[in-house]
C-alpha cells in the first residue's frame, strides 16, 4: 500500500490513475457515522483479501446541494474531517470528486468506466440504495450487468440500524438540531464536532476572568441550538465550556460560537480549533448582575471539569 498522504491533500478522482486492483466505495459520507464506518470497514476487509487498495471516493460539494439546493441544508463535518475519519476507519486512499452538473449528467456506464480505468476497480461496495449516474439510473441490477462486462463485482451491505432505524446522516442532523448531543454521538460513533478559525471578538471574556476563543464557523456547518455545552478542544487538548448564541447575558445580538479552554493561557488567534461536543448543559441565560454572571460561568466551568477529560 502507498504511504498515507496528508489528510488535507486529496487527489481528484478524474486527475488520478492508480495501480490496482482497488475495492471502492463512494458517497458524501457526511459525519462518517456508524453506517459509513461499517461500509469502509468492509471495503478494507475485502481489499485485504484481494491484496488490493481500499479506496473511498467522496463528493464535495454534496450532490444534493448541486441538484436540489436547500438553503436550510447543513453539513456535519468538513472535508478535512471526513478524510481523517475515513482513513481512520480503513481507507488507504480518499479521493475527491468535485461534484457539478457535468458529473451529474454522466451515465452510469460512463461513471463506472472512470472507476475501472482510473482505479482498476474489482469490487464496488455500497448499501442497498446504491445508485450511480444520471438520474440515479445505475441501480444495483444495472451496475451488476456493467460489472459482468467490465470485470468488477457489486457488493451490497445491509444498513447499520440503531433503535430500529437505519443510521443515516439525516438522523444525526435531527438529533443535533434538537440539541441531543449524546444521541448524536451514539449514532455517529464519535462526538459531533465544530471547527473554525479563532478570530477577535470583544475580549469581554478575558475581562471577566474567562477568556474565550471566538470561532469563525463555516456557514454550511450545522450548529446545535443556542446554549452552553460541555466540550473537548482537541489541540491544545483541553476541556472546554462552549457557548452558542447571541449572549443575552452581555446584551449581545449576533450569534457567536465561543469556547473557554480550561486551564489554558495562550494566543490562539489565527489557528483553527476543532471542538468535540460532549453534552448540553443549559440554555443561554441573562443574569441580574456582573457578579451573578461571573458566578454562573464559574459553575459552568466546574460542571465541564467534572464531565470532560481532555
Amino acid at each position: 500500500m502507498a504511504e498515507e498522504s496528508a489528510p488535507r491533500v486529496i487527489p481528484e478522482l478524474f486527475a488520478s490513475r492508480m495501480p490496482g486492483p482497488s475495492v471502492v466505495a463512494l458517497g458524501t459520507f457526511d459525519g462518517v457515522h456508524r453506517g459509513h464506518q461499517a461500509l469502509v470497514g468492509e471495503v478494507r476487509r475485502r481489499a485485504e483479501a484481494r491484496d488490493a487498495r481500499a479506496v473511498v471516493v467522496t463528493f464535495d460539494p454534496p450532490p444534493r446541494l448541486v441538484l436540489r439546493p436547500d438553503p436550510d441544508y447543513r453539513m456535519l463535518s468538513s472535508l478535512a474531517e471526513r478524510v481523517e475519519l475515513l482513513r481512520r476507519h480503513g481507507a488507504d486512499e480518499v479521493l475527491l470528486l468535485p461534484f457539478d452538473l457535468t458529473v451529474a449528467q454522466m451515465s452510469a456506464e460512463e461513471f463506472v468506466a472512470e472507476l475501472v480505468g482510473r482505479l482498476a476497480m474489482v469490487e464496488l461496495v455500497g448499501g442497498p440504495d446504491l445508485a450511480l449516474g444520471h438520474r440515479r439510473q445505475g441501480t444495483p441490477e444495472v451496475l451488476r450487468e456493467i460489472g459482468r462486462r467490465r470485470g468488477f463485482e457489486v457488493v451490497l451491505l445491509e444498513p447499520v440500524a440503531q433503535g430500529g432505524r437505519p443510521v443515516r446522516s439525516g438522523q444525526v442532523r435531527e438529533r443535533l438540531r434538537a440539541g441531543d448531543v449524546v444521541a448524536a454521538t451514539e449514532l455517529l460513533g464519535h462526538p459531533p464536532t465544530l471547527e473554525g478559525e479563532v478570530v477577535h471578538g470583544d475580549h469581554l471574556g478575558r475581562k471577566l476572568g474567562f477568556p474565550t476563543a471566538n470561532l469563525a464557523i463555516d456557514p454550511l456547518r450545522l450548529l446545535p441550538p443556542d446554549g452552553v455545552y460541555a466540550a473537548r478542544v482537541l489541540d491544545p487538548a483541553r476541556p472546554g465550556a462552549m457557548s452558542i448564541g447571541t449572549r443575552p447575558a452581555v446584551g449581545g445580538s449576533d450569534r457567536r460560537v465561543e469556547v473557554h479552554l480550561l486551564d489554558f493561557d495562550g494566543d490562539l488567534y489565527g489557528r483553527t480549533l476543532r471542538v468535540e461536543l460532549v453534552d448540553w448543559l443549559h440554555e443561554q441565560r441573562k443574569y441580574d448582575s456582573l457578579d451573578d454572571l461571573i458566578a454562573g460561568i464559574g459553575r459552568d466551568v466546574e460542571e465541564v471539569r467534572q464531565r470532560v477529560r481532555a
